[in-house]
């Protein structure tokens, strides 16, 4: 749903009140690297990092791309939502620190226009907006698409640089192990059978 400069946008997140819960099971939850920056930065990185998600293409078209990890929604198997979703308290666990795009959902920016990415959200249309929270919530978005657009251009070589390393030390390692191997053969081979008197031997000394 696109939005002119002079559409109205009235907001206001029901929270733990949302029936539909469309933020935590919309398919993608994205999340960029300045979130990881900012999870670093408030000492949460090592916490929120296990439900992390990265996404490999599947094509040459399709981007790489880092998300939450998901999980079964309770009672509905073939649905799934983000894996920081709480079905009991009906809300987010890091609510304080989640993902910028959560902070603007379901405001969105593409570059050129802002637009709504869910009409299931029930909390749009809901209180007032003043001109400067409108302004805070245009802001957030273009800084959600920035980071967005640069995660998506670095997410490639950040991985090849990871994988690069991993494969680097995997060899060292089967290096190093066979040099061991190699050394302990070594070794074996040149103590060389051990000598065994013969039966003429000891009849010879007797």
């Amino acid at each position: 749903m696109k939005m002119s400069e002079k559409s109205k946008y009235n907001f206001k997140c029901l929270e733990q009140k949302c029936t539909t819960r469309a933020c935590h099971t919309r398919p993608h939850v994205y999340v960029t690297l300045g979130d990881l920056g900012r999870w670093t930065a408030q000492g949460y990185l090592m916490n929120i990092l296990p439900g992390m998600s990265l996404t490999l293409p599947e094509s040459g078209e399709d981007p790489m791309s880092l998300e939450t990890a998901r999980k079964p929604l309770e009672g509905a198997v073939e649905s799934t939502c983000c894996i920081f979703f709480n079905e009991k308290a009906n809300g987010c666990e890091i609510r304080y620190s989640r993902p910028i795009s959560c902070r603007t959902y379901p405001l969105e920016y593409n570059g050129e226009k802002y637009y709504l990415s869910s009409k299931d959200c029930p909390g749009v249309g809901q209180g007032e907006v003043s001109k400067e929270v409108l302004q805070e919530a245009r802001d957030l978005a273009e800084q959600e698409f920035r980071e967005r657009t640069e995660t998506d251009a670095a997410l490639p070589a950040v991985y090849s640089v990871i994988m690069a390393e991993l494969i680097r030390q995997s060899a060292e390692a089967m290096k190093k192990r066979s040099e061991e191997e190699k050394k302990e053969t070594g070794e074996d081979s040149s103590q060389g059978p051990k000598d065994h008197p013969s039966p003429s031997d000891s009849e010879t000394h007797d």
